[in-house]
């Protein structure tokens, strides 16, 4: 199941990727909450991310974001601008101690005169 998608900002590869806290309407989120995100990536690589809940910063007051920090795995992945991220929930574990995801970056290449998206891996 997918739960988020989003073409990369500069904001996203720069700092930490924002994703909006009803993106996982399924796990309990409270704004000022610090969690690990554990991720596996297409080519089977576990990765960790550190997370914290914080209000949204856009003029306009919106919905807490989670703000995620990725930048090691954009380094390992060569992630760009402009990639699109897909973050889909594979397992959770009936101890509730953690939920599984799955994380898939794709980069859109033209080729023969079409676009093709093609998976960002190393």
């Amino acid at each position: 199941m997918t739960l988020f998608s989003k073409p990369l900002t500069k904001s996203d590869v720069e700092k930490s990727l924002l994703i909006p806290t009803h993106s996982f309407n399924t796990l309990p989120l409270e704004e000022g909450q610090f969690f690990n995100m554990n991720v596996v990536d297409s080519a089977g690589n576990a990765w960790t991310f550190p997370c914290f809940i914080q209000q949204n910063n856009d003029e306009i007051k919106g919905p807490s974001v989670i703000s995620v920090g990725w930048l090691k795995f954009l380094h390992n992945k060569d992630v760009r601008v402009g990639d699109t991220v897909f973050l889909y929930q594979i397992s959770l574990d009936d101890n509730c101690t953690g939920t599984q995801f799955r994380i898939e970056v794709k980069r859109k290449i033209r080729l023969l005169g079409q676009d093709i998206w093609a998976a960002v891996d190393q």
